[in-house]
């Protein structure tokens, strides 16, 4: 079954160490921190210290999204307190440069598609990556519609997997609510990573809620 994920972007910021409690508490086992420059995308959020806030309060996988233009210039931190530090495929950097950096200092290494990048861009990379972020909203903001064009990549991407014989995880982010995750975890994502679904009223009752949505496609097969 898919994993829940929660990208803190949609949670209370003057009650965070209260949500991500909540969420942590609900079984949720991945915190999601979207890392934006104001170049990448037009938003600026989630600085260092909010993981290394993070991390010293709780005991939780925490995903680095980089959506950032250099994310080579902050990977020494962003490790620290990272289980997986995911940087975009349009970014413009040595991208196998960064994805081997990133292993090299503890954590795993994922790149993220936008809804435009086909996957067969990144096929040279997958060998060298642990997780694979297929983006379903154009990066940058909370709440926007899922485009389903996007979402079609994640049985291309278990397809090609299981072929190789890879072992990289399959994500799918944006636009992932409580009347469209069911269909999503047919697809076959291992994590879905979710932001105002979880965190826009009761945080306990949306995610058992969304849990639920996922169970019912998995029993229905």
């Amino acid at each position: 079954m898919a994993e829940l994920s929660a990208s803190i972007l949609a949670a209370d910021l003057l009650n965070l160490e209260r949500d991500i409690g909540k969420a942590i508490h609900s079984g949720v086992k991945w915190i999601h921190l979207d890392v934006m420059d104001g170049h990448f995308v037009p938003n600026l959020t989630m600085g260092i210290p909010f993981g290394d806030a993070i991390r010293k309060k709780f005991d939780v996988n925490i995903e680095s999204h980089m959506m950032v233009d250099n994310p080579d210039m902050y990977l020494e931190k962003y490790c620290s307190f990272s289980k997986l530090v995911t940087i975009h495929y349009e970014a413009p950097v040595q991208t196998v440069r960064v994805l081997k950096e990133i292993e090299n200092r503890g954590s795993m290494p994922g790149i993220s598609i936008n809804p435009k990048t086909p996957v067969s861009s990144i096929e040279s990379l997958l060998p060298s990556v642990k997780y694979v972020l297929v983006m379903t909203v154009e990066p940058g903001f909370s709440g926007q519609g899922l485009i389903e064009e996007a979402a079609q990549k994640i049985p291309l991407l278990s397809e090609y997997r299981m072929r190789n014989n890879l072992d990289f995880l399959i994500g799918i982010d944006g636009g992932i609510k409580r009347d469209n995750i069911s269909h999503i975890a047919s697809l076959g994502p291992d994590i879905i990573v979710s932001a105002s679904a979880i965190f826009s009223g009761n945080v306990e009752e949306n995610i058992n809620s969304l849990r639920s949505c996922i169970k019912e496609n998995r029993n229905g097969q």
